[in-house]
């Protein structure tokens, strides 16, 4: 989190945004938001997500750290639903679930190739 922290930081002073007008934006003392900030404590969803919106950093590059393990969670739980739904394929709504995960399995493949580099 600590490259992502410098970016809230380095973004907030490039676009020339007080420390003080972004707290008050978000709602939040201004002492809070500098302790994220200088990393004496860690910023929820929300604060992100408030960067990412005011300030237009990529949502990628707020999460870049957590990436892969996502990517790799996600693709571990799609190939065993698909592996349960390949010996339910007697039903016939299965077939069209199947296809389904197959196409988020190979969008998770190529993101993994991705952040693999």
């Amino acid at each position: 989190m600590t490259t992502t922290l410098h970016l809230l930081k380095s973004f907030r002073e490039r676009t020339g945004v007080p420390l003080q007008d972004m707290a008050s934006i978000i709602g939040m003392d201004s002492g809070n938001l500098s302790k994220i900030e200088h990393h004496k404590l860690e910023p929820n969803i929300c604060i992100l997500f408030s960067y990412h919106i005011l300030l237009k950093i990529p949502i990628e590059r707020l999460f870049k750290n957590h990436y892969p393990e996502i990517i790799k969670n996600c693709l571990r739980h799609a190939l065993a639903l698909k592996d349960r739904l390949i010996a339910e394929i007697k039903a016939p709504h299965i077939e069209k679930r199947l296809i389904l995960v197959d196409t988020l399995i190979d969008r998770l493949l190529d993101l993994d190739k991705n952040y693999a580099k």
